[in-house]
């Protein structure tokens, strides 16, 4: 099997991922369609052969260790790879998921102008993309960064797990590092951001309480720091990260959070009514005087009623609203909303309003 084969099969058809199971054809993902490549059915020597070609030395054992890995694999001139490798009944499986050779734009994604009017005035506090697996986090952090390169005069360090995109430097200057690869955990890349004089600091996949904890006290001490983490809406995001902390220091991380959050986007892939492709659904929350207030008490269900609602004078919306403003469009079909909406009924009460 020639593995050079499959990257370039995978940008030729624009597919996103590669499934490799052991007694199936290699199964080709575009949108929410999974196809097989051919008709060959691939035996455990195969999978094997393909990640012992893709794997470093090191790569190779830390998988004995741990029975599982994944990594990024970059084809000079094609694309760069994001690889997971893991064991399933003794055999080895591989998922291959690629991202366009250069980062996408803020205009290529439609994010919301409020959203990018916070990021280019914000020179301190906490900004944060969330959204389920699999919902273009990586897309929307890398068009940001890029961004700020672009028209801002900056360092930015990133602790990334693995790197993505691959950034160039321009107005500003960036410092990639790569957890397993130029640093060998998120606490040892934490404990000396301090002294790497940033402006920005990038960290992707906060779902600990260290790291939660780390990157909401550099933000409130003034850093500049962008996240990502996995969450299905923006206030669940904001709640999960105080549920980090244990019960009695809950009170006192709302108090930080409301110093120094900034936003929170929180993205919801759907299938085009066309089915050629995908479209965003864009919650925003923005940390307003209110909502800062609101978030300190620990009233989250007003946060929500708020975004909804005066929220939307200063750009905040909904996943509702959002969804709804797709359905309006014929983006996207009822349907295709409804089964996206984390709240199905909310949904329908404000796909029903005159607005």
């Amino acid at each position: 099997m020639n593995v050079e084969e499959l990257f370039m099969t995978m940008v030729e058809k624009q597919v996103s991922h590669l499934h490799l199971v052991p007694g199936s054809p290699i199964l080709m993902r575009k949108g929410a369609d999974l196809s097989p490549l051919d008709g060959y059915v691939l035996s455990p020597q195969d999978t094997q052969a393909v990640a012992e070609t893709i794997m470093s030395e090191q790569l190779k054992a830390e998988f004995e260790q741990t029975m599982q890995t994944d990594f990024a694999f970059s084809v000079p001139g094609l694309s760069r790879f994001r690889i997971n490798c893991f064991r399933q009944r003794g055999s080895v499986c591989i998922v291959i998921a690629t991202n366009p050779p250069a980062p996408p734009t803020i205009e290529e994604l439609g994010l919301p102008d409020a959203f990018r009017k916070t990021v280019l005035e914000s020179d301190s506090g906490l900004i944060m993309i969330t959204g389920p697996k699999g919902s273009g986090k990586a897309h929307t952090l890398a068009a940001i960064v890029n961004y700020l390169l672009e028209v801002r005069s900056c360092s930015i360090v990133s602790i990334e797990n693995p790197i993505d995109f691959l950034h160039k430097n321009r107005k500003g200057a960036i410092a990639q590092r790569e957890i397993g690869t130029d640093v060998p955990s998120y606490e040892a890349a934490l404990r000396v951001l301090p002294y790497q004089g940033a402006d920005v600091l990038v960290i992707t996949g906060v779902e600990e309480f260290a790291i939660a904890e780390r990157i909401v006290n550099l933000s409130a001490g003034g850093n500049l720091v962008i996240c990502t983490s996995t969450s299905p809406t923006a206030l669940v995001l904001v709640e999960k990260l105080v549920d980090l902390y244990p019960p009695q220091l809950q009170q006192q991380a709302r108090v930080l959070l409301a110093v120094g959050l900034r936003a929170v986007i929180s993205q919801t892939l759907c299938t085009k009514a066309s089915g050629d492709g995908v479209a965003a659904a864009f919650e925003l929350m923005i940390a307003t005087p209110p909502i800062k207030t609101l978030l300190k008490e620990g009233k989250f269900a007003q946060i929500q009623s708020f975004i909804g609602t005066t929220g939307r004078e200063t750009g905040m919306s909904t996943q509702e609203l959002a969804l709804r403003a797709l359905v309006k469009k014929n983006t996207i079909t009822e349907a295709e909303a409804y089964k996206r909406a984390v709240r199905p009924e909310d949904f329908k009460k404000v796909l029903a309003l005159p607005y």
